[in-house]
């Protein structure tokens, strides 16, 4: 078998899956696509030789993505969510097989498609004959796939939490995002947190709900806030037969960074609208993006760890148990091994090893699917294969 990729998007993230994908025997080409044309030749050349193929695209041009894609088994999505839907139909009309990282939206509040759009596509795919993985990174990604083996282990599952923890820390920048920065400002600031409760979706202000949580060694305890994510939606749609009641995603934010969206926010610049000053117009949220570091700036600067794992309560015969799954990157260590921060190798990795099911047809079929409905087995497996190990503690029950 022969396997042809194309990598959208050569960020810190993009390259940490290229280059996962192009050691694999049986993927013989991996194309990299990107509008910055010194990061694609930078990235080619770490890819085996006479596996990387470089194209400048720009990826908002409906016609220059379907012909990149043309001929492909595989899009590996790593550009913005908001362009998740028109990737998507480009592949249904090439007949390429789809992974992406997060999801967008919703339109009412960011302009963008959320996933029930892109769920929507199921049929097409089906009919077409097609695979689809959405939101395959770290989290949402192997944070799903580590609640589905607890679901399958345990007799009842009550709760189920995912935990973000990063100590880390950046030579040379006060306010620092270890992923894209418009996704981080847009989770945190921009849409309301929203959690599973006793049978439906409940929305609250962001960040107003916080709480502190222990995270393994070498991470600690640090202060975790409620913000938007996908997973509590995606929990609540599988894994909600075994009593599931609740349902959140809490991610470590420094005090600083909370400030400062506070104060954006106490401003009225909370939105994604242009506004008027002296005689221009412009978004302040783009404002405020491009004060922040991108991932690929903060290579080599970046020290600590992060964590990502999930919490599940419930029962196992007949007794209770809190279990929590987790993974952990040093970023220091990601550096040595890949010349990358941990974030970016700690989500790289996850959505290579869903790439790669999706390419050797080991996801249920033609479709588009999410995380928690692929063999957990399978998936922990190869990341342990391509280096991302993973543990599990029982932790104190009613702690």
């Amino acid at each position: 078998m022969t396997m042809r990729v194309v990598q959208l998007g050569v960020g810190s993230v993009g390259e940490v899956i290229a280059r996962t994908l192009a050691e694999e025997p049986d993927v013989t080409e991996v194309l990299l696509a990107d509008l910055d044309e010194g990061r694609l030749a930078e990235v080619a050349g770490k890819l085996p030789e006479g596996k990387a193929v470089t194209r400048r695209l720009d990826a908002r041009d409906p016609e220059a993505l379907r012909e990149t894609l043309r001929g492909a088994d595989l899009a590996v999505n790593a550009l913005l969510p908001e362009l998740n839907v028109e990737v998507m139909r480009a592949c249904l009309d090439v007949g390429c097989g789809y992974l992406d990282l997060a999801a967008g939206g919703p339109r009412e509040i960011v302009g963008t498609p959320d996933m029930d759009e892109q769920f929507a596509l199921d049929g097409a795919f089906r009919e077409r004959g097609i695979s689809a993985l959405l939101f395959c990174g770290i989290d949402p990604g192997a944070s799903d796939v580590f609640a589905r083996a607890l679901y399958d282990e345990m007799d009842t599952v009550e709760r189920l939490v995912v935990y973000d923890g990063d100590n880390g820390w950046a030579e040379g920048f006060e306010f620092v995002t270890s992923f894209s920065p418009a996704i981080m400002i847009e989770e945190s600031l921009l849409l309301p947190p929203e959690r599973f409760e006793d049978g439906e979706l409940i929305q609250s202000e962001p960040l107003s709900i916080s709480a502190e949580f222990d995270f393994p060694d070498p991470v600690g305890r640090l202060r975790v806030w409620h913000i938007d994510h996908e997973e509590p939606a995606l929990m609540s749609r599988f894994l909600a037969a075994k009593g599931l009641r609740f349902a959140s995603f809490y991610i470590a934010l420094a005090d600083p960074w909370v400030e400062l969206l506070r104060s954006w926010k106490r401003l009225g610049l909370a939105h994604k609208d242009e506004i008027e000053f002296a005689g221009c117009r412009f978004r302040p949220f783009d404002l405020l993006v491009s004060r922040l570091p991108r991932p690929v700036d903060l290579i080599g600067k970046l020290h600590g760890a992060v964590c990502v794992g999930t919490l599940a309560e419930g029962t196992v015969g007949g007794e209770r148990v809190r279990r929590f799954m987790y993974q952990v990157t040093s970023h220091d260590e990601a550096y040595e091994r890949m010349g990358v921060q941990g974030t970016g190798l700690q989500t790289g990795i996850p959505a290579a090893c869903g790439a790669l099911m999706v390419l050797r047809e080991e996801v249920p079929g033609p479709g588009v699917f999410a995380p928690e409905q692929i063999d957990p087995t399978r998936f922990l497996a190869l990341m342990t294969e391509h280096g991302a190990p993973w543990s599990v503690v029982d932790l104190p029950v009613g702690g």
